[in-house]
């Protein structure tokens, strides 16, 4: 007999969250408990309003889905079937499906990488997001947080001082940063005036997202003559990376929530290297099991962006702990 279970748990930040979309001092995040063998599995649940994802759909699904979801399910074979009759989002298919799998981990006595078949990390470094503030409180902002031990900061831009904002950062702290957009801009020709501009002496990894998933013509203008990688987020959910996806864009970043699947994000993988672009495996706001659990698709990516927890006033589960902008796994999970 085995049985599942959700509960709403509320993450307060350490500082205000805003991007180009929004802004909040708590996260509202969900867990998927899937009981069985007397053996409890997790899985998160990190929902995104920019996927049309809401805290009341996530639960009606998550009904809908008990509801027709058999008894006793023994392989993860057993689950496909149910997805297919429900409209399930992708964050919650991740957190039912990770949750199974960590059941299953810990009744077979196996880690969570062998059965997806990945390889295993235990540590891993991390860049670590700014959201877009006041240009006058970044210099405190970096000192009061440490920021230096970061190999990289990912600046969260879209606001009206972006460029003021991205020298203030650029002032105080000397490693390469990394300027994600959230679909905040809308021209290519204004974005290249700041790259071969303003922003041509900073070192920069990466632009993410500058425009919104559907600008693909400005997308097939600016990858071929921007001096910097242009990376895909929002442009890529749960669907296949192909050739249109690399014809836009330099890499991909690859999120659990986003993709809805273990599976499906490792094959995402695979596929923009065969396809030659860069991988970036990301996060949104999580405690450290969601953390932890991307942790598992991390081995081989070009750039970590698993700071997710980091951000968090308090992490609930302390699967991780943080050491000079390096995430290490507390205990074997």
């Amino acid at each position: 007999m085995s049985n599942w279970k959700i509960k709403e748990i509320e993450l307060p930040l350490r500082f205000s969250w805003t991007i180009s979309r929004n802004s909040c001092d708590i996260k509202k995040n969900l867990i998927v408990e899937y009981n069985s063998h007397s053996v409890l599995g997790l899985g998160e649940v990190a929902f995104n309003s920019r996927y049309g994802e809401t805290m009341e759909s996530i639960k009606k699904e998550f009904d809908k889905f008990v509801s027709i979801c058999p008894n006793s399910i023994t392989t993860l074979a057993d689950l496909e079937p149910v997805f297919q009759k429900v409209n399930i989002s992708s964050s919650l298919r991740f957190g039912i499906e990770s949750a199974f799998i960590h059941n299953m981990a810990h009744v077979a006595e196996m880690s969570v990488a062998q059965i997806i078949g990945s390889n295993s990390l235990s540590k891993v470094k991390t860049s670590f997001s700014i959201p877009i503030m006041d240009p006058a409180k970044v210099e405190s902002f970096i000192k009061e947080n440490n920021l230096t031990r970061f190999s990289a900061l990912k600046l969260k831009v879209g606001g009206e001082q972006d460029l003021d904002f991205i020298n203030e950062v650029h002032k105080n702290y000397e490693g390469p940063l990394r300027i994600d957009a959230n679909e905040g801009w809308s021209n290519p020709d204004e974005v290249m005036k700041l790259l071969e501009g303003p922003l041509k002496k900073i070192n920069i990894d990466f632009l993410e997202q500058p425009f919104p998933s559907s600008s693909h013509e400005e997308y097939l203008k600016l990858k071929p003559i921007s001096p910097v990688e242009i990376f895909a987020d929002e442009s890529i959910t749960n669907g296949e990376v192909n050739r249109d996806l690399a014809n836009q864009f330099h890499g991909v970043n690859i999120k659990l929530m986003k993709s809805g699947s273990y599976f499906k994000a490792l094959n995402q993988l695979r596929t923009a290297r065969e396809l030659g672009m860069k991988t970036m495996v990301g996060c949104m706001v999580e405690t450290s099991l969601g953390i932890n659990s991307a942790i598992n698709i991390a081995y081989g990516a070009d750039y970590l962006d698993l700071d997710g927890f980091l951000l968090l006033e308090k992490d609930p589960y302390n699967y991780l702990y943080e050491d000079g902008g390096v995430v290490f796994l507390s205990h074997l999970h």
